[in-house]
């Protein structure tokens, strides 16, 4: 019985958003293109924006906000963000048909999808991930974080699902053609996670219960979908669960838990 259907629509250093939709709800996850882009996407996965329910923002940087504003006040679309992400970001999103704020100690609902906000460790004012829930099916979306923050560990033993960062390639970053200051920045506890921290993070955390795994935000620079996938399979060779690694240049697809 399918409860949660997630549809990837952008993910990578050059645009983020994923929409998860249960039987009563429709919510996106970051908009990181333009509202036009992500209007093509989503008709692409025979989605219509008028059915989104809420916007979620993880944090204030354009990879995932570049989009929000526009698409809230088009389709009028309430946006669910932390006031220090807000205020960082206020000016670009503009106007929002409706601003409501959470923090990252409490869970809401939006109709019949649970959210849980979860800790994550990146040079943003209040980075945060989420796991969605409805009725006994959850996923996560965890990226964007340095780190392997304890609750990014306690969430991943309890999902059915996750997007997961799978940022670079070490060797690819170190050898590439970024300045010092910023493979430092890419590298340090508020940057993001390599391939190989990403497949040990799920080797050692997840529960059978761990069916979809999406290889998530990948660097164009610094990552290949290729090495990402080689580097997760070396390391979870007796894998038992589905592995995707997500477009940075389309849609990706819909997969339902």
């Amino acid at each position: 019985m399918v409860i949660i259907e997630i549809s990837i629509i952008a993910s990578g250093s050059n645009g983020n958003s994923f929409l998860v939709e249960s039987k009563h709800a429709s919510i996106l996850i970051d908009a990181g293109k333009s509202g036009k882009e992500i209007q093509s996407r989503m008709n692409k996965l025979n989605k219509n924006p008028e059915d989104i329910d809420a916007i979620l923002v993880s944090h204030e940087h354009s990879d995932h906000t570049r989009g929000v504003g526009i698409l809230s006040r088009r389709f009028n679309i309430p946006v669910y963000i932390t006031k220090s992400t807000y205020d960082q970001c206020a000016f670009n999103l503009g106007k929002l048909n409706e601003k409501k704020l959470f923090n990252k100690q409490n869970r809401f609902s939006i109709k019949d999808i649970d959210i849980t906000p979860v800790k994550t460790m990146h040079d943003a004012s209040d980075s945060t991930g989420f796991v969605l829930k409805s009725k006994n099916k959850s996923f996560g979306i965890l990226t964007d974080t340095g780190i392997a923050t304890p609750e990014i560990k306690d969430a991943i033993k309890k999902l059915d699902a996750v997007a997961i960062e799978s940022n670079y390639d070490v060797d690819m970053l170190i050898k590439g053609p970024y300045p010092y200051h910023l493979k430092n920045r890419i590298l340090s506890q508020y940057g993001h996670l390599s391939n190989i921290e990403c497949a040990q993070l799920i080797k050692e955390n997840r529960t059978d219960n761990l069916k979809e795994v999406v290889l998530s935000h990948l660097s164009g620079n610094n990552n290949t979908p290729k090495q990402a996938e080689l580097t997760f399979k070396k390391i979870l060779a007796s894998k038992k669960f589905n592995l995707t690694v997500a477009s940075r240049d389309d849609v990706t697809g819909s997969f339902r838990i």
